[in-house]
């Protein structure tokens, strides 16, 4: 390995037997499964992960790892089986993420706001050959709703379960105890397993191809079922890269409350922190008072969060400041328009914020923002292309590319890119370009600076009278409005300009906010056709489970309501 491939960190403890520098490869490709090990030589005794009272060393975090890999290979499980992960933040998901990696499996992390239907789908879908699952997280029994999407299951000779409905299913584990007869306990495995062979491991480790799938992970699904992008272990160099840009090295605390089964966590926390060695803090769920007395405990350094998270903290922090000294920078999976004003505030009153874009097929972030940026940068620029990354800007009508500042669909090309949607060829057709660049759906521009900004899904945007309306710079004005607690917009049909914007609104109950004050508050602050025509008032927005506006539902609303004003006004002609 040449001087020039190597980044060599000096000064860092390590144990005596280590005698060689602590070395990194970034050019090369690590796999998921190799990242514990190396972080146990580099850092063994440093704080490697810590849960409420508990915490491990990096040596102790790699031998967790390593039962836990042992205990699946003798169990039966191996290179390219699916083993699902259904359960909220504990340090079991750690471990458990990089020992399917290390026997050459495949990990498929599971939203933990799925219930009965969306288990079922993803279930079957990703032909999981085993689920390990937490019986209850908090309210929510989690076993009896698997017992309800699994009926009929019996115990499989020879140990595991069998299900008609599933039949690639193997086994259950659950993650302590479990009301499910048929379910083994993953502490009952790793007993049975005995002592781990560390030599038989590392082999089955060592037969791991960087192309090789590390995990299959589900996509929303806004508009349909849920897509299973299938991620190789080459986005874990993509995870270093935009990490070591950051700075993040083993001097760094990271915090950790997104959850497990989200790529943002893997990807931004995980993956960078035992690569790098930094402590995270984990949490099972984010709470924003425990989450700042914990950075305060620990001396954190780095925080990561949408903009609902950093509101929630810096709402949180003026109930009561803390000392956030330490803190020297956040992530941000950049927003659009209506996110500007929180990463503004969260820049000047808790620490300089860094914007990254990426989604689920990508990998994770594929840009990021420079140490040395502005605070506009920072705030309403999405990063700018990690090294290995192409970003082009395409008209997606004529398919030309688009000059710095005009708008277009974003297309990606990267060594990080999904291999397509499991089990979906159609799907993963029409995402992949034969050129090698990946169609996100998305809508954005390069700046003259070279960073790229996203505006927001292409298939949200409004087309009125030829003329292109961002949903979200319409939601951020009115989220300005005196009353309006959230808003939505989506096109409204029309019978001259083809479509209207309209705004679907959650208010506080006091304010009196109706089509009017609306217009009132747009009137003179955006061009005319992009204010609303139409204004609906509700309690709530339809969700995804991972907590996205299901926008194709408030247009089949929009579109409802169209066609009853439609039919009135041809019964009174």
């Amino acid at each position: 390995m040449s001087a020039m491939r190597r980044w060599r960190t000096r000064n860092v403890p390590r144990s005596p037997s280590d005698r060689g520098p602590f070395l990194i490869d970034l050019f090369g490709n690590p796999r998921l499964g190799d990242l514990p090990l190396q972080a146990a030589r580099n850092w063994p005794q440093r704080t490697a992960l810590v849960f409420g009272d508990a915490r491990w060393t990096f040596a102790e975090l790699h031998a967790a790892v390593d039962r836990s890999a042992w205990a699946l290979m003798r169990a039966g499980f191996g290179p390219g089986d699916r083993i699902g992960l259904w359960f909220t933040n504990r340090p079991e998901y750690i471990f458990l993420l990089f020992a399917v990696s290390r026997i050459g499996a495949i990990a498929v992390p599971l939203n933990t706001r799925y219930r009965s239907r969306d288990m079922a789908y993803c279930l079957a879908q990703s032909e999981c050959n085993a689920l390990i699952y937490a019986e209850q997280s908090g309210p929510i029994d989690y076993g009896a709703i698997l017992a309800e999407v699994l009926p009929g299951r019996k115990a499989a000779p020879g140990g595991g379960v069998a299900c008609a409905a599933f039949p690639h299913l193997r086994r259950l584990i659950a993650i302590g105890d479990s009301k499910i007869d048929e379910a083994d306990t993953l502490a009952g495995l790793i007993a049975a397993s005995g002592p781990v062979d560390a030599a038989a491991v590392a082999a089955r480790a060592a037969a791991v191809a960087v192309d090789d799938l590390a995990m299959i992970v589900y996509t929303s699904g806004t508009t349909g079922n849920a897509k299973g992008a299938m991620l190789s272990h080459a986005g874990v160099r993509l995870c270093i890269l935009r990490s070591v840009i950051w700075g993040t090295s083993f001097r760094d605390v990271q915090m950790h409350y997104l959850p497990l089964f989200h790529l943002y966590a893997i990807g931004f926390v995980t993956v960078p922190s035992i690569a790098l060695g930094a402590s995270q803090i984990l949490m099972e769920t984010f709470e924003p008072e425990l989450a700042l007395d914990l950075a305060e405990r620990e001396k954190a350094t780095i925080v990561h969060g949408f903009d609902p998270h950093y509101r929630d903290l810096l709402d949180s922090q003026r109930r009561r400041a803390r000392d956030l000294g330490s803190l020297r920078m956040g992530s941000f999976p950049s927003g659009p328009d209506n996110c500007v004003a929180i990463v503004r505030r969260a820049n000047a009153e808790l620490c300089p914020i860094y914007p990254s874009f990426g989604m689920t097929e990508t990998w994770g972030g594929i840009t990021a923002g420079f140490m040395d940026s502005d605070v506009e940068q920072r705030s309403e620029a999405s990063g700018f292309p990690v090294p290995g990354v192409e970003v082009r800007i395409v008209d997606p009508e004529t398919g030309r590319a688009q000059p710095a500042g005009a708008l277009g669909e974003i297309q990606v090309r990267s060594f990080s890119l999904m291999q397509g949607y499991y089990r979906m060829p159609a799907e993963s057709e029409a995402a992949l370009l034969p050129d090698g660049f990946l169609r996100t759906g998305d809508a954005g521009y390069l700046r003259e600076d070279g960073y790229l900004r996203f505006t927001g899904r292409y298939k949200d945007m409004l087309k009125v009278g030829g003329e292109n309306v961002a949903p979200a710079e319409v939601e951020a004005l009115l989220l300005e409005l005196p009353g309006v607690l959230d808003a939505s917009v989506v096109g409204y049909p029309d019978d001259r300009l083809n479509e209207v914007a309209a705004a679907f609104l959650i208010v506080d109950k006091a304010a009196a906010v109706d089509i009017a004050a609306v217009q009132r508050h747009c009137r003179g602050r955006v061009a005319s056709f992009k204010i609303p025509r139409h204004v609906f008032i509700v309690d709530g927005f339809p969700m995804t489970p991972s907590g996205k506006v299901q926008k194709v539902k408030l247009r089949e609303v929009a579109g409802r309501h169209h066609a009853q004003v439609q039919s009135m006004a041809r019964g009174q002609a």
